[in-house]
C-alpha cells in the first residue's frame, strides 16, 4: 500500500515536471530562435519516419486510382467496339448501294461519261430574260465545241449548244420552251418528245395515246435519237399522268433531273479527242 502511494506521488511529479519543462520550452520557442537548429534536427529526423508511416495510405489510394483507371479504359474500349462494329455496318451499306446504282445504270442504259469525250466548264454569264433561258459557258469552238452539242449538270441533262464562238458558247437549257428532247421511258422502252415548259414548270412529253403505259416514278432518259445526246442519259421522273379522253391523249409532265437553276460544274459532249 505505502508502496503504491510512493509511485502515484513520483508520477504527479513526472507530469508536473513534464508540464512545466512542455510549458518553458513553448515559451522560449515563441519568443527566442534558440530552439531553431532543434526542431529542424527533429522535422528532418522524424521526415522518414512520417514518410513510411503514409505508405499504406498512399499505396491503396494509389491502387484505388489504378482501377478507376482501368475501369475507364475498359468502358472506352467497349465504345470504340461499338464504333468500329455501327462504321462497318455503314460500310456494307455504301458497297451495297453502289451494287445497286451499277446494277441500275445497266438496266438503264446508262452510258458512262468516262467512255465519251467531254468537256468540263463553268457558267460565266445567265440571260436576265426569264423567258429566254439561256447561259453562257467558258469553252468554245477551241475546244472542240459545235452548235448542237449535248450538256450535261452532275445530275442529268442540262441543255444544248445553240451558238458558239472561239472561246464560248451559249446553251439553250432543257426547260426552255424552245428546247425538245428525244427521250424514252426506260421501263417499256416507248420513244417520245420531251418539251421545255418555261422557268419552274416540268416538261410535257409530246403526243402520249391513251393506250401508253406510262406511270408516275417511270425514269426518263434520253434515246440517242437526233444526235445530241447518247441514249441512256438521265433526262427525269415522270411526275403526273393525266387522261385527257376527249382528245384521245394522255398529258405527262416530267420533273427534270438537272437542277437547272444552280450554277454548277457542266460537261459538254464534244467530238474532239481529248487527252
Amino acid at each position: 500500500m505505502a508502496l503504491r502511494s510512493v509511485q502515484t506521488i513520483q508520477n504527479i511529479h513526472l507530469f508536473l515536471a513534464l508540464l512545466i519543462s512542455s510549458t518553458l520550452l513553448l515559451a522560449i520557442s515563441a519568443n527566442t530562435k534558440y530552439l531553431t537548429p532543434v526542431e529542424t534536427a527533429i522535422r528532418w529526423f522524424a521526415q522518414p519516419i512520417v514518410y513510411i508511416a503514409q505508405l499504406p495510405a498512399n499505396a491503396k489510394e494509389a491502387a484505388g486510382s489504378y482501377v478507376v483507371s482501368m475501369d475507364e479504359l475498359h468502358d472506352r474500349n467497349d465504345q470504340l467496339l461499338k464504333e468500329v462494329s455501327r462504321l462497318n455496318a455503314t460500310m456494307a451499306d455504301l458497297a451495297q448501294a453502289r451494287t445497286t446504282i451499277a446494277e441500275l445504270r445497266d438496266a438503264l442504259g446508262y452510258v458512262n461519261e468516262h467512255r465519251r469525250n467531254q468537256v468540263l466548264s463553268e457558267i460565266v454569264q445567265v440571260n436576265p430574260n426569264r423567258q429566254r433561258l439561256e447561259v453562257i459557258i467558258n469553252v468554245g469552238d477551241k475546244q472542240g465545241i459545235e452548235i448542237d452539242s449535248g450538256v450535261l449538270d452532275p445530275w442529268g441533262v442540262y441543255g444544248r449548244t445553240v451558238e458558239v464562238f472561239p472561246n464560248t458558247a451559249r446553251v439553250l437549257l432543257l426547260n426552255d420552251e424552245r428546247h425538245a428532247t428525244p427521250v424514252l421511258v426506260s421501263r417499256t422502252r416507248q420513244y417520245f418528245i420531251a418539251s421545255g415548259n418555261g422557268p419552274d414548270e416540268p416538261l410535257t412529253l409530246d403526243n402520249v395515246n391513251l393506250s401508253s403505259d406510262i406511270q408516275v416514278g417511270d425514269a426518263v432518259v434520253t434515246s440517242g435519237l437526233g444526235g445530241v445526246f447518247p441514249e441512256g442519259l438521265v433526262v427525269g421522273v415522270v411526275e403526273t399522268v393525266t387522261d385527257i379522253v376527249s382528245e384521245s391523249i394522255k398529258r405527262v409532265t416530267v420533273t427534270p433531273s438537272a437542277q437547272l437553276t444552280a450554277k454548277s460544274y457542266l460537261h459538254v459532249i464534244s467530238s474532239a479527242e481529248q487527252p
